[in-house]
């Protein structure tokens, strides 16, 4: 989900610039950025370890760590 005309060389860009390391996923196309309620770029989406989506747009660094936290406990009980 970016406007420029090259997507995956911006997302590589900013993931160098941030240092974001892991798994990066581009939505070329939108479609699963809208599904999400996407509004803007960057967006943390939190998955878990079935894939199946547990947060998305919490980008607060408290906010965050505490839900990359409740991730990494493990499933829901």
């Amino acid at each position: 989900m970016w406007e420029s005309r090259d997507a995956a060389r911006e997302a590589r860009h900013f993931a160098e610039v941030w240092d974001v390391r892991g798994t990066i996923l581009l939505d070329e196309t939108g479609a699963y950025a809208a599904r999400l309620g996407v509004r803007g770029v960057p967006t943390n989406v939190l998955v878990d370890e079935r894939g199946v989506v547990r947060a998305v747009g919490v980008t607060a660094p408290a906010d965050l760590d505490a839900a990359v936290a409740r991730l990494l406990a493990g499933p829901r009980r």
